[in-house]
C-alpha cells in the first residue's frame, strides 16, 4: 500500500500496484517493481559483478580522498559513484589467474592543479621516501600547494592516507610505516591540492616497492 504523507501532491512511500516509491537524495522516485529472475547469471554478468566488488571495495576504503578528489565533478552526485564510473574502464587486468586491479591506472583525484614533476618513491627502514623535482610557479602550480600521499598494502588490505603533509617547495616527504609492513609490496600514489582554495590535482601512481 502506498502512503501519501503530505497529501495528493506529496511523496509516495511503499508499493502501489506494480510500482515502488522511495526517497533518493531528497527526490521522490517511482520505479517498476523488481522482478526476481530464475535464470543463472552468465559468465559476463559474473565478471561484471566481480569487477564491481573489487573496485568498490578499493575505492570505498579511501572515500575521504574520493570525496575531495572528485567533488568538482560530482555535480550533486555521490563522488564515490563518479570515481567508480571514471575508473571502471581501465581499472582491471585479466590473466590466467583471473581478474586483478590495475593499480597504476586507478585515480583518486582529478583537477587543474599541476601534478608533481618526476615523482619517485624509495624504501627506507620503517619509512617510504617521496621525492619530486622543483617546478616553475604558475596559476595552478604554486610552492604552497599541499601534497597528499597514499600507500596501499594489498597483502594486509590496508591504506595509509595523509592529506597536506608537505608543500610543493619541500620536494620530498618521509612517511613512517608500520614495522609489520617489512617485506610487503605496497603501491604508492600522490597528488597536490592548492592551499588557498582547495582545488585538486590529478593523482599519480608512483610505483610499487618492497618495504624494509
Amino acid at each position: 500500500m502506498g502512503i501519501l504523507k503530505s497529501g495528493i501532491l506529496g511523496p509516495v512511500y511503499n508499493k502501489t500496484g506494480n510500482t515502488v516509491s522511495r526517497m533518493h537524495k531528497n527526490v521522490n522516485v517511482v520505479t517498476a517493481k523488481y522482478k526476481i529472475s530464475n535464470k543463472p547469471a552468465t559468465s559476463a554478468q559474473l565478471e561484471v559483478q566481480e569487477k564491481l566488488g573489487m573496485l568498490s571495495s578499493f575505492l570505498s576504503k579511501i572515500d575521504e580522498l574520493i570525496a575531495l578528489g572528485f567533488k568538482h565533478y560530482a555535480k550533486g552526485k555521490d563522488p564515490l559513484n563518479v570515481a567508480y564510473a571514471y575508473n571502471y574502464a581501465d581499472a582491471f587486468l585479466k590473466d590466467e589467474a583471473g581478474l586483478k586491479l590495475n593499480y597504476p591506472k586507478i585515480i583518486y583525484s582529478r583537477g587543474y592543479i599541476v601534478p608533481p614533476e618526476s615523482p619517485t618513491v624509495s624504501a627506507l627502514p620503517g619509512q617510504i621516501e617521496f621525492n619530486w623535482l622543483p617546478q616553475r610557479q604558475s596559476k595552478y602550480c604554486l610552492h604552497t600547494d599541499l601534497a597528499t600521499v597514499l600507500v596501499y598494502n594489498p597483502k594486509k588490505e590496508e591504506f595509509i592516507t595523509l592529506v597536506g603533509v608537505a608543500d610543493r617547495y619541500a620536494q620530498g616527504y618521509l612517511l613512517d610505516i608500520p614495522t609489520t609492513y617489512s617485506g610487503n609490496t605496497v603501491h604508492c600514489y600522490m597528488s597536490f591540492t592548492s592551499k588557498e582554495d582547495q582545488l585538486q590535482g590529478n593523482s599519480m601512481y608512483l610505483g610499487e616497492l618492497v618495504c624494509v
